[in-house]
């Protein structure tokens, strides 16, 4: 009866020494595949998301400057009424269309409006005058003998009740860094009320957890790869993320974009002349 004993007992002991080393060999290649593969997502890898949604996503924050092409996109119609300043125009028009080129500066401006017969429309209206052609103004009222570009560009998204506008500028004034400001808008059509980033989270069940986990893993990566430029004596934005900035319950510029996703921006250019940035977004 003994010998059986220790028969089961090494067959036991044997299953778990071969179970160890699978776990081991499963650890070392992951640990390698990450060396040489770090920049791919772990979800793909253990199969939380699939690689052509993980795609999808890299080509989106990719091409993310190149949406920016003046116009309306319609993800999803609304099918309330809508009182128009210009009753037979889009919800979104071009306010002010100028390209002009002088020995000291290149003006490229195409800034919008809202369409939108409200008191609310009519403040934002007022703030992206304030914010985008007030500088053009001072662009080519400047006395300074430099070459300055100043560029403006928009893209909306009209989403069921929900109408996203996206602007941006690029200023370059002579030897001084690339500046980009964005600013987004977010306007409840249904209710005549800007939306908050509270209300867009919990219209797509998105986790704030979650949410903030991504920002993280976005903003590391950004600062992993800014260390290696500023080792090279680039001069780079510095992030910290463990700031208060990054959580997604304080994020000031997100919009709901293309098929419907919502990005959130960090444009470091809109407080500092850099035109770096951070994308991220969700489905």
């Amino acid at each position: 009866m003994r010998p059986v004993i220790e028969k089961e007992k090494l067959g036991v002991r044997h299953i778990i020494f071969v179970v160890i080393i699978i776990i081991c060999i499963l650890s070392i290649g992951i640990s390698v595949y990450m060396q040489f593969f770090k920049d791919e997502k772990l979800g793909v890898i253990f199969g939380i998301t699939n690689e052509e949604e993980d795609e999808e996503y890299k080509n989106l924050k990719e091409n993310f400057l190149n949406i920016f092409d003046n116009s309306l996109k319609i993800v999803e119609e609304y099918p309330g009424r809508i009182e128009k300043i210009k009753e037979e125009e889009n919800i979104i028009l071009l306010a002010y269309n100028t390209q002009e080129q002088t020995e000291h500066y290149t003006l490229d401006l195409k800034i919008p409006y809202f369409n939108i017969n409200t008191d609310l429309a009519r403040q934002m209206n007022q703030q992206i005058k304030s914010l985008f052609l007030d500088k053009s103004e001072s662009v080519t009222n400047s006395t300074e003998n430099e070459s300055i570009l100043y560029n403006v560009k928009y893209k909306a998204y009209l989403k069921g009740n929900i109408l996203s506008l996206v602007i941006l500028s690029e200023l370059k004034e002579g030897d001084t860094s690339e500046r980009i400001l964005l600013q987004t808008y977010n306007y409840n059509l249904e209710e005549n009320k800007e939306i908050t980033i509270a209300e867009i989270l919990e219209d797509k069940a998105i986790d704030s957890n979650l949410a903030n986990q991504k920002i993280a893993e976005e903003v590391n990566s950004s600062q992993e790869q800014n260390i290696k430029l500023a080792e090279l004596g680039y001069n780079v934005n510095v992030r910290d993320v463990n700031s208060d900035f990054y959580k997604i319950e304080n994020a000031e510029q997100f919009f709901i974009g293309e098929n419907g996703y919502l990005y959130v921006i960090y444009p470091y250019g809109n407080n500092e002349f850099t035109s770096e940035m951070d994308v991220v977004i969700f489905r």
